[in-house]
């Protein structure tokens, strides 16, 4: 990550569901300490406060494909969790341009 302040912009947002574990960091960078884990649960809906650019995020394990992000979420509590770990179509919707997702990757037998 840079050394630059990130800019913080400010988007009251419904994430819904993490998908996968997330992890719950106090800072927008995989640097930062994790500081709670959520698990997935289609009861749970997640608020974003705002987001900032952060470290680049690729999660493998989509069902839908490779993920790829370096946008980070601010929750309700004030702390930070990558885009990728919320469905790309609803991180899509609203930062058109955040998150790709490429074809999954053929199995190896």
């Amino acid at each position: 990550m840079s050394d630059s302040p990130s800019p913080y912009q400010v988007l009251p947002a419904r994430l819904g569901p993490v998908w996968r574990d997330a992890n719950i960091r106090s800072g927008p960078s995989l640097d930062s300490p994790v500081t709670e884990l959520l698990l997935p649960d289609a009861a749970v809906c997640h608020e974003a406060e705002g987001w900032s650019p952060g470290d680049e995020v690729v999660e493998g394990d989509h069902p839908g494909g490779v993920i790829t992000s370096s946008v980070w979420f601010r929750l309700g509590s004030g702390a930070w969790t990558s885009a990728v770990n919320f469905e790309p179509v609803t991180v899509a919707a609203l930062l058109p341009g955040a998150v790709t997702v490429d074809s999954p990757r053929p199995a190896v037998s």
